[in-house]
């Protein structure tokens, strides 16, 4: 990258100094505030692991799924403020594992997590680990086309199928070689850099047997090469500007060098020699390490954003996108977005940088400016043949189960025989996003409920808490009910001729959701029961409308439209 003029540096100063107007933290406020600024977080909704690029003009970003299918979502951006969906990479997950199955659904906080997304030679690139099912790379010409997936290989042409390695994040140098760094969860969490083939399919310098050895301290070349010796190594970037490459982690146990972001530079990938030779594979040499901000590891004082990666804008700017995992953002993991500026080739994140530091303020100027304002979430009437791709599914879906064209303008969820909700098929859901308040109202018709069937409104996380409200028939009686936890609260018998309910939700920013219900859409009735949102399983709160039954494979419900009215701007 060439130098640039004093004169950019200058504006770049003015900006940065300009840019924030309020040092208050968050609030319910956030995203485009319609006025040329935006608040932190970008997004209130949990698309934990952000990966940033730049193509040309344009920003993509990858974020975690977990269980939620398809997998692995792909965010699209004009000026690093307002996302929408662009596509998901993972369609074929219970070919992968059955346990994502419908009639498994095992992977409660597993998955799909911490992927790397990159532009290169005209394709997009995705990379992740499944735990127990191993290393993974995918190519598209767009987020929005087919990925064509592929399982990584070993040295020897073994399939990588790893338990319990994470965070991958490929490089490819400017001589046309390639690599992969990752990391070993364990009692020695360490970060590992492995030699690659351009083309993604194999590691040169990996052995499926000895990476599947427990809590050791894997050796060159079966397990590539130790770069980072400190507990708890994750989130893995690489990256390389003038002249520096920069292998990117976090820590968040302080068994390490403590809890933080940490950039770890060389003029050579393997680090540098005591004698000014480059490290080799296997031969390591040492890196420069900068830490970002003053972390401790629960979160209260967490300066910046952490797990997340760096992007630049086509003028030379760059930003850093990451997670918070804040206390007074209930372990949401959301993304944030702050200006980084380089001084003596190490970045510093925030505003008002002086003596090398800056500070994590929470309103500031558009990056870009011009461009409307858009979300990740939507709302729906079901009047189109096909189910708009934002929306997921709690595991993969019985697809015999749903159907968008058994009644003209309307969601048909069949019940599936299930013990509980969280082994319940076919709940659809997105992300809740926190504000000042949040409202989400759905319309059922249940003319073909049957006995043993339950249907609804739900907010639930990864697997551990939910609380939903709906209707359940239990022999020829209908009831409203409101259930938490397995614990179940009858609401009112339904008259015979009732067959349509409205349900909806609210939440502020004290977490707290509130639950109503109308026979007529007009006049909602609220009822005492109340929940408090969770992040479990390393999932924030999600929002779903969910149909089982506890005794047979029958019933159905048909959901005429499903309303989100989030309320963060002024």
């Amino acid at each position: 990258m060439t130098s640039k003029p004093k004169c950019f540096w200058l504006h770049m100063t003015f900006f940065i100094l300009y840019a924030f107007t309020s040092q208050a933290q968050e609030t319910g406020k956030w995203g485009d505030q319609g006025n040329g600024l935006f608040r932190n977080p970008i997004i209130a909704g949990d698309y934990s692991d952000p990966d940033p690029i730049r193509v040309g003009t344009d920003y993509y970003m990858a974020a975690s799924t977990f269980e939620s299918y398809p997998g692995l979502t792909i965010l699209h951006s004009k000026d690093l403020v307002n996302w929408e969906y662009s596509g998901s990479v993972f369609n074929n997950l219970a070919d992968i594992n059955k346990d994502f199955r419908w009639d498994k659904m095992n992977k409660y906080g597993d998955g799909i997590f911490a992927p790397s997304l990159r532009y290169h030679n005209g394709k997009f690139w995705v990379f992740v680990n499944f735990f127990g099912d191993g290393f993974f790379m995918a190519t598209a010409d767009h987020p929005s086309k087919d990925w064509e997936i592929h399982q990584i290989k070993d040295k020897n042409g073994k399939p990588l199928r790893t338990t319990n390695w994470t965070d991958p994040c490929p490089f490819w140098d400017d001589n046309g070689k390639a690599y992969l760094a990752s990391s070993r969860v364990g009692e020695q969490w360490f970060g590992y850099l492995f030699e690659m083939t351009p083309d993604g399919k194999q590691l040169l310098d990996a052995d499926v047997a000895h990476m599947n050895l427990e809590d050791i301290k894997y050796n060159y070349p079966k397990g590539g090469t130790l770069f980072s010796p400190f507990q708890s190594t994750e989130g893995n970037k690489i990256y390389k500007r003038n002249g520096f490459y920069y292998l990117v982690h976090i820590e968040f146990l302080p068994d390490g060098q403590g809890c933080g972001t940490y950039f770890m530079r060389s003029k050579h990938i393997y680090g540098t020699k005591d004698d000014g030779t480059p490290g080799r594979p296997g031969d390591i040499g040492k890196y420069e390490i900068y830490k970002i901000g003053n972390d401790d590891c629960e979160g209260v004082n967490q300066e910046f954003p952490g797990q997340g990666g760096l992007v630049d804008t086509p003028d030379g700017r760059w930003f850093w996108i990451g997670q918070f995992n804040r206390i007074n953002t209930d372990k949401y993991r959301v993304p944030h977005l702050v200006p980084v500026t380089w001084i003596h080739d190490w970045p510093v994140f925030g505003s008002n940088v002086k003596n090398g530091k800056g500070h994590m303020l929470w309103e500031m100027e558009k990056p870009i400016k011009g461009f409307p304002i858009v979300y990740p979430y939507i709302n729906d009437d079901f009047n189109e043949p096909t189910l708009n791709p934002i929306w997921q599914w709690n595991h993969v879906p019985n697809n015999k189960k749903w159907s968008l064209t058994e009644k003209e303008g309307y969601l048909r969820l069949h019940a599936s025989k299930a013990s509980t909700f969280y082994k319940a098929p076919n709940t659809l859901l997105q992300r809740h996003f926190k504000s000042d308040s949040t409202f989400t109202t759905i319309k059922i018709q249940f003319d073909g409920i049957v006995n043993g069937q339950k249907a609804g409104l739900a907010h639930f996380t990864g697997g551990e808490n939910y609380a939903h409200l709906g209707v359940e028939k239990k022999g020829d009686n209908r009831f409203l009910f409101y259930e938490h936890d397995e614990q179940i609260t009858e609401i009112k018998a339904l008259k015979a001729h009732q067959n349509t309910l409205y349900l909806k939700t609210k939440l502020g920013m004290d977490n707290i959701t509130h639950w109503f219900y109308s026979f007529d859409g007009s006049n909602y009735i609220k009822i005492k029961n109340t929940y408090s949102i969770e992040a479990k399983g390393f999932r924030g709160d999600m929002v779903g409308v969910y149909s089982y039954n506890t005794k047979s494979d029958s019933g159905y419900i048909d959901l005429d439209w499903f309303i989100y009215e989030v309320n963060n701007k002024p």
